[in-house]
């Protein structure tokens, strides 16, 4: 891994990793405020006669604990499509924006080699995402135990944390894939927005069952099961593991495809 690399592509992408976590700390605080106890017990009864819609925003617990909501509200969407937006963005940042612009070319020229400067651009879009989900992750918590202490199932919640993270890596390494097989700016944003929205509606047709039901195979959402993990099912806190070696393989594709590329320049 070249080090001074890791520190400027961190450095150029501090902003935009400030914006993201902030908005997300912020969704998390109004979450936290938004509880109440008594609208909860209304909220239970409509995702009880309405579960299709709630799983079709990917609610998926009915239960009235003060975890149950948090998990809804915060991992329900906006949490899962920041760090993806973060994602796209910053994988396009650190591969086929330096190709487009013609950077890579000096980079190539010095003494690194490919596998080092990928590995490197590779180290920082995870590095990003971990510190990320840990400032998000660390702040829910404290705003938890502050405004409703003991109510927060800790330790749930940093398994499902963990699981959504695992989710978010598998989405880094397909972007990240993308960024390394474009040469244009524009064309891998574009591919990876396409991509993202596609997998998440395959997930919301999935959700509505019947003849669609079958989609659920075809998308990464179908091994992240947020009811399970709270209530400890074994399979569901492991099928993570399987977005774990898929973002592996999706990285060493990347990193494969970047070594053997044919540069416009």
């Amino acid at each position: 891994m070249n080090f001074p690399l890791f520190r400027y592509s961190v450095k150029r992408s501090c902003l935009l990793w400030l914006v993201c976590t902030a908005l997300m700390c912020l969704y998390a605080f109004s979450v936290v405020r938004m509880y109440d106890p008594d609208a909860g017990k209304a909220m239970m009864h409509f995702f009880q006669s309405q579960p299709h819609a709630m799983e079709l925003l990917g609610m998926t617990q009915f239960d009235n604990t003060f975890t149950a909501f948090i998990v809804n509200y915060l991992y329900g969407m906006l949490l899962l499509a920041l760090p993806m937006l973060f994602t796209i963005l910053l994988s396009v940042q650190l591969i086929a924006h330096y190709v487009s612009n013609g950077t890579m070319s000096y980079l190539l020229a010095s003494p690194n080699s490919r596998k080092c400067i990928v590995s490197t651009q590779r180290n920082v879009l995870i590095a990003s995402l971990l510190t990320m989900f840990a400032a998000v992750c660390l702040a829910t918590i404290v705003l938890c135990e502050y405004y409703y202490p003991g109510q927060l199932a800790v330790k749930h919640f940093l398994l499902l944390t963990a699981c959504v993270l695992a989710l978010q890596l598998t989405f880094a390494g397909l972007c990240f894939l993308v960024s390394c097989r474009c040469n244009s700016v524009g064309k891998a944003l574009l591919l990876n927005a396409a991509l993202c929205i596609l997998f998440y509606m395959l997930r919301l047709a999935a959700n509505i069952g019947g003849s669609l039901s079958y989609l659920r195979y075809i998308t990464p959402y179908t091994l992240l099961n947020p009811t399970g993990i709270l209530q400890t099912n074994m399979q569901a806190c492991l099928q993570p593991l399987a977005l774990l070696v898929l973002a592996i393989v999706l990285f060493a594709l990347a990193s494969r495809s970047f070594s053997k590329k044919t540069m416009p320049f």
